[in-house]
């Protein structure tokens, strides 16, 4: 908790047990917690802001409630960095409305403990804990996430959850230690112990314990606390900070964090970084915990990442909620295919906005250009969610504007039917209009995409711009609702191409139907001895058993 956390690099032992949980309704545990609501506020749609008091521990908690589905509301991180900083400050620069303390971290050499994305770009390995020079480090992969992309929200468990008792079928990757990322991931924090896994929270036999919270020592004495969590349905963040080490705040045990955070109504929900660290900034308020007083009365420490939320309309970000797990596509393209424009709900440019521009051409009207640079990760980027209505295979063009079109090396990423496919394209080449990005099979649905980035490994010449317009894609081949019944489609696979299929009552006698299945197509049977009726023609003679025996 200390900026400097060197001292702790001797790798703790797991504990032979694991922690004992208790499902809610079950007899109060001693570590349970008492809240006392002070004060609520709404002060962006969407976000519930929250004091309260508790008692055994005495404490203040500040608490965020932050609906994914509220307008305007999107979650952002910090960007890869290598200095710290306070929630403030970072807020400040990326226009949070709220900002708190994220994952634990080294300065040296510089980095988180877990994993980290922020504006869809991932911490270089060696800036965060997957590198395996860190693998001889106490808190090696111990970490579990949360994270958000486009309408979803997600999480993974920790190593410890992961590794210990039943196997676990929720959140990302559920079996792995350590995962890849989920694609189309854009914020992410970690942290860890978990404090609630799948809806229980921790508890132990003694909150100072060795056995409770064994991966992670400092969880048995009372700190300024920092936690995340998500609602089972991931429509709700929760962000809460406790504080402590002052007169009127003592912080809590890790399984008084973990009763609080499920009392708030997590269904999973970690530890994020304490102690001195633990800060809560709200825009128009300030610091509404008291960050100072964490830190010892030493002021507002610096931080290495942090949690932010945009909400309200004057955040910059579209008023559709960035992460809203029942959200509508924003655009669906039809079967024949259809076009993505940059002033589409689908289209997002990440990166400062200062090195964006908008002008008015292209397609639409408008077009978003930024300049090329020689950089291993991307600044500036932007993306063309794609939603088909129809599997297929579709070509993917761009529209250019040579104007804003010139660098040579623009790199285009495209995910098609979960794989994606990298480009290099030569947006200085040719005339003005629409170019062959590529052709690719798509799924029905979406978690596709089309990305364009600034960045290049090699030297890049000054005023190398990069267009980001249109995207267009066109079907390419037969497909139902073309027109044409193809050899592989029928009356039921595609009616409106190949006509309906014969029914019984459509005036023509078809196929399979008879005068006996169907006779207002097919008429009426002739007469028949033995069908059970007295048919004109048939007599008691030459038809007993239809018209009786005579007499």
């Amino acid at each position: 908790m200390a900026p400097l956390r060197s001292a702790r690099r001797a790798r703790l032992a797991l504990g032979a047990l694991a922690v004992a949980v208790a499902l809610v309704g079950a007899p109060r545990p001693a570590s349970a917690v008492t809240l006392t609501l002070v004060s609520e506020t709404t002060p962006w749609t969407g976000v519930k802001l929250r004091k309260y008091r508790t008692s055994s521990p005495a404490a203040n908690v500040w608490v965020a409630l932050v609906s994914l589905c509220g307008s305007h509301v999107h979650v952002e991180s910090t960007k890869a960095t290598t200095s710290l900083t306070t929630a403030g400050a970072w807020a400040g620069t990326s226009g949070a409305q709220i900002a708190t303390n994220g994952d634990f971290y080294l300065t040296s050499p510089f980095h988180v403990y877990g994993d980290a994305v922020a504006s869809g770009v991932r911490w270089p390995s060696a800036r965060s804990g997957l590198a395996s020079t860190y693998a001889s480090d106490w808190y090696y992969h111990h970490y579990g996430w949360i994270a958000f992309g486009p309408d979803w929200a997600d999480f993974t468990h920790t190593e410890y959850v992961k590794t210990h008792g039943a196997a676990r079928t929720t959140g990302w990757k559920p079996t792995t230690v350590a995962p890849s990322l989920r694609p189309g991931t854009l914020a992410l924090v970690s942290g860890f112990p978990e404090l609630v896994v799948d809806g229980v929270a921790v508890t132990c036999s003694s909150a100072t314990a060795t056995t409770c919270f064994p991966d992670r020592s400092d969880m048995r004495a009372r700190h300024p606390r920092t936690a995340s969590g998500l609602t089972q349905d991931k429509k709700t963040l929760i962000l809460a900070v406790v504080d402590g080490r002052t007169s009127s705040s003592s912080g809590m045990y890790g399984v008084e964090l973990a009763s609080l955070m499920k009392q708030l109504g997590a269904y999973v929900a970690f530890n994020n970084d304490g102690g001195g660290s633990s800060q809560m900034w709200v825009r128009g308020q300030g610091y509404v915990d008291d960050a100072s007083g964490n830190n010892g009365g030493g002021g507002v420490r610096g931080v290495a990442n942090h949690w932010g939320i945009l909400a309200g309309s004057g955040n910059g970000r579209p008023a559709r909620p960035g992460h809203c797990v029942s959200s509508a596509p924003c655009q669906v393209i039809g079967p024949s295919g259809g076009t993505i424009d940059d002033s589409s709900a689908c289209f997002q440019a990440f990166g400062p906005s200062a090195y964006w521009r908008t002008v008015s051409a292209g397609n639409g009207g408008g077009l978003h250009w930024t300049n090329a640079f020689s950089s291993s990760t991307p600044s500036n980027w932007a993306w063309w969610q794609v939603d088909v209505q129809q599997a297929g295979q579709y070509e993917v063009q761009w529209n250019k504007v040579a104007t804003y079109a010139v660098y040579a090396k623009t790199r285009y990423v495209v995910r098609a039917s979960g794989g994606e496919h990298t480009v290099i394209v030569d947006q200085g080449a040719g005339s003005n209009g629409w170019k062959d990005l590529g052709t690719w099979d798509f799924a029905a649905g979406g978690d596709q995409w089309v990305a364009i980035y600034d960045n290049d490994s090699g030297a890049v010449a000054a005023d190398q711009h990069i267009v980001a317009d249109a995207i267009r894609l066109v079907r390419v081949g037969p497909w139902c609702g073309d027109g044409d019944c193809e050899q592989s489609e029928t009356c039921q696979s595609c009616p409106g191409d190949c006509g309906a299929c014969p029914s019984c009552g459509d005036g023509a006698c078809n196929g399979a139907e008879t005068c006996v299945s169907c006779a207002g197509d097919c008429g009426a049977c002739p007469a028949s001895c033995g069908d059970g009726a007295c048919d004109v023609g048939e007599t008691c003679a030459s038809c007993p058993g239809d018209c009786g025996a005579c007499p």
